[in-house]
């Protein structure tokens, strides 16, 4: 018999984005059809998904079990009316975030007459967790970015996480660090306060200076400094664990290159997707796109948006001679590394840029993790974000980009990564504490 009236438990109902909740509802007719809609406001606009169950014949449903039968999602997924949120107002929106603050979801449960609402707080801090601007002069070079503290005296292992062709920080990712352990420096590299506007001619110096002043002035526990990055922050990593291995514990690059490239679309206006980015001493590196016979960018560009780069990229990568002077030295870091790629990326072939950054690195016995994430485009982020958001215009450039991967995929590849990735971490920390023992 339905009670008079149902009822919707969430729990936890205050916790960190990372954690999945228990979504249950009770009170149904049985075998009603119960219409389950969820919404929150993210990055400056209204986020909104819609599913159709099918309650037991005890009129209940619990969203970890029960598949929808209609909707925004198809399988069982505690977390699905959140990762299948679309975006209703996308002419506002910045994503992924940028900021830290909680983000409300709230959910409505209807059925004939009888209905019920609830709601949760996913958050991107946890207690104790202390945040400050850096923007320190180290050597001439403004080192900025921002830095997340977890919770407790310290000294706490350090992250230093960048991001892409974007620029800029991601603020959110460095507080989900902190709260799981590890002091975060969202480091920036360009279009950031005291950075350059656009990504030509940058010196690795200044990730040398970043380095040495973090590791002086945060005095990370046991001298452990993992650097990470994503897409172009991830080609970074690599590139900089390898030009200066002395520095860096450990590496975790998301959906990286296993080469250097152009500035593509975040160079400054006119000087075209080929300008030159990095450089040491005052000397540019050689990068893909430099004398390539095969590298024609009307691969990705001939088509309508939205625009798959990768049949770009894959075409430069046909170019032996080319992909060999421009291929990042990733067995001059001898400590632990871990790729995470996505086998569907639209940007570029990260899964096979990560493989061949894995086989290079093994041929000479170094540790190195690939994790997949199966079926997934380039933007992979933490549980339990919105996964829809397959294509949108590159922040830098404008050009709306074929991102790759469905939704239920990258929502598959961002929770399982991040898991992934924090064992990781934990694993390298252990053993370099054990050697510093």
């Amino acid at each position: 018999m339905a009670a008079d009236k149902p009822t919707l438990s969430i729990t936890p109902h205050r916790a960190l984005i990372d954690v999945e909740r228990s979504i249950q509802l009770e009170g149904f007719a049985p075998y009603a059809f119960v219409t389950v809609t969820a919404g929150m406001d993210m990055c400056g606009a209204h986020w909104r998904s819609e599913s159709s169950f099918v309650a037991g014949h005890d009129g209940c449903l619990d969203l970890r079990r029960d598949a929808p039968v209609a909707g925004s999602y198809e399988r069982p997924s505690a977390m699905g009316v959140v990762w299948s949120m679309v975006c209703t107002e996308p002419q506002k929106l910045v994503f992924p975030p940028d900021r830290t603050e909680a983000l409300a979801v709230r959910l409505h449960a209807a059925s004939g007459g009888a209905s019920v609402e609830a709601g949760f707080i996913m958050e991107f801090a946890g207690e104790g967790v202390t945040h400050r601007c850096v923007r320190e002069e180290v050597d001439g070079m403004t080192v900025s970015g921002e830095l997340f503290t977890p919770a407790g005296p310290g000294p706490h292992p350090l992250v230093i996480y960048m991001n892409g062709s974007s620029g800029g920080v991601n603020a959110p990712r460095a507080a989900l660090f902190a709260s799981r352990g590890y002091q975060c420096l969202a480091l920036a590299i360009f279009n950031y306060e005291g950075r350059p506007r656009y990504l030509n001619d940058m010196p690795l110096e200044y990730f040398e200076r970043a380095l040495q002043w973090a590791r002086r002035t945060l005095v990370p526990r046991d001298g452990f400094v993992a650097l990470s990055g994503i897409s172009r922050g991830g080609e970074t990593a690599l590139l900089v664990a390898s030009e200066y291995p002395q520095l860096v514990s450990a590496v975790v690059a998301y959906v990286p290159s296993a080469a250097t490239h152009g500035v593509v679309s975040a160079g400054a206006p006119g000087t075209g997707r080929d300008a030159q980015v990095w450089t040491r001493g005052g000397q540019p590196l050689p990068h893909l796109w430099q004398d390539n016979a095969h590298a024609d960018w009307d691969a990705a560009y001939a088509t309508q948006p939205p625009y798959r780069q990768t049949h770009a990229f894959l075409s430069a990568t046909r170019d032996a001679q080319a992909f060999e002077r421009a291929r990042i030295p990733v067995e001059r870091f001898p400590g632990p590394a871990m790729l995470v790629s996505a086998s569907d990326d639209g940007f570029w072939p990260s899964t096979a840029y990560s493989e061949m950054v894995v086989r290079s690195r093994q041929a000479q016995g170094l540790p190195t993790l690939h994790h997949v994430c199966e079926g997934a485009g380039h933007h992979v982020h933490y549980p339990w974000l919105p996964a829809t958001l397959i294509s949108k215009p590159h922040a830098m450039s404008g050009l709306l980009l074929d991102a790759g991967g469905t939704a239920a995929a990258n929502a598959a590849g961002n929770a399982q990564s991040y898991h992934a990735v924090l064992a990781f971490l934990e694993e390298a920390r252990s053993l370099q504490s054990g050697q510093a023992g």
